[in-house]
């Protein structure tokens, strides 16, 4: 009686974990349908509930005198076997093959149509290995998300087979097993998706060559220092940076040699700025610097210690010996104005700069004019 009791709250606490799984991951998809992974894990969720609901109810009649009960079962077991599939290869990054993809498409007949409970059931045998296979060889090659997913199917797969040993009378488990390794699978799964999801964001918004942020990362961070100026008395400054003749280092060592180089001056910048200063990469070679809470001044002392850092260095690639300088333009931001004028305005200091003979520092201030571009100050 005990026993009972603790099946039915478990099964209660399983649908109720199944549901919030179902829903939160499916609003998640539904605001950013390209993200399957989310589509798949509400998916798993959903099937499980399928299942888990049909299980009580076999329980609770004569499930041969209504074979929808096993139809709607089936289904469900197909539906988190396939979710699961799908969720590991998207994980890795991966499709699954052609032959597995078409047993996905054949499985949903097969068990709506109740052909053939045993075809239904070697295709999810297939599938389920396959899942396994995939896993552990991601895994394998260090792919931690995968890692964690793995970790929820093993114990998982351990419910399962202990409570289907328990119905053979094989072993004395509680019946309640199933529903306990959903639940740890869901809360391995989602922080699995949610650490890859996690550095999806974070590539989309970094520079591959120089890990340093793009040009989108660069304009969602600067939202909030605007925000705070715009609100306070509090302003910033943009530096433009850009690499003198860089063009002249890629014909004659190559682009390979030249991408070194700017990994290098890129850890230099790296080194040079604070926690709360924004470094990014513009484009090509030049690279865009917004300094929180500093004036004109304080730029320019910083523009002028990056660029002596830049000069006094030589990078070394075989025998060759190459050194490089930096030419800088400076803005500071004058409240009301848009953040693009503020940068327009760096990159016109910049331009000035080049003209000027390069590596060089120059500063644009604001003007209150049609072309908001400012006066040179050098």
């Amino acid at each position: 009686m005990l026993n009972s009791m603790w099946k039915a709250y478990m099964d209660g606490i399983g649908a109720g974990v199944f549901l919030i799984f179902f829903s939160a991951r499916l609003d998640l998809w539904r605001h950013r349908p390209e993200r399957l992974v989310n589509l798949w894990l509400a998916t798993a969720a959903f099937s499980a509930l399928l299942v888990n609901f049909t299980g009580v109810l076999s329980k609770t009649i004569d499930a041969g005198g209504y074979p929808i009960v096993i139809m709607f079962n089936l289904i469900g077991v197909a539906g988190v076997v396939v979710s699961l599939l799908e969720l590991v290869f998207s994980l890795a990054e991966t499709t699954p093959p052609r032959l597995i993809r078409g047993l996905e498409f054949l499985l949903l007949p097969l068990t709506v149509l109740r052909i053939s409970e045993i075809a239904v059931i070697i295709i999810v045998a297939v599938l389920l290995l396959v899942t396994l296979f995939k896993a552990i060889k991601s895994a394998s090659k260090g792919d931690a998300d995968v890692r964690k997913v793995l970790w929820g199917l093993t114990v998982l797969l351990i419910c399962l087979v202990s409570d289907i040993a328990h119905e053979l009378g094989l072993v004395s488990v509680p019946n309640y097993f199933p529903v306990l390794g959903f639940i740890v699978f869901f809360l391995l799964a989602t922080h699995a998706v949610n650490c890859h999801l996690a550095k999806e964001e974070s590539a989309a918004r970094t520079d591959p060559l120089t890990g340093l942020l793009n040009r989108r990362g660069f304009l969602e961070l600067s939202r909030l220092v605007v925000s705070i100026a715009e609100r306070s008395a509090r302003s910033f400054s943009i530096i433009m940076i850009d690499l003198d003749h860089f063009k002249r280092v890629n014909d004659k060592f190559g682009h390979a040699i030249g991408d070194c180089v700017l990994q290098e001056i890129a850890t230099i910048l790296l080194r040079g700025v604070r926690d709360q200063d924004i470094l990014a990469r513009w484009g090509g070679e030049e690279v865009i610097v917004l300094l929180p809470d500093t004036g004109v001044n304080g730029a320019k002392t910083f523009g002028e210690k990056i660029r002596t850092s830049v000069e006094e260095l030589e990078t070394c690639h075989g025998e060759a010996r190459i050194c490089v300088t930096l030419s800088l333009g400076i803005s500071e931001y004058h409240k009301g104005e848009p953040l693009t004028d503020t940068i327009q305005r760096a990159d016109n200091a910049l331009y000035h700069a080049k003209s000027s003979g390069r590596n060089r520092v120059e500063y644009l201030a604001f003007t209150d004019n049609a072309t908001g571009t400012g006066d040179l100050i050098e």
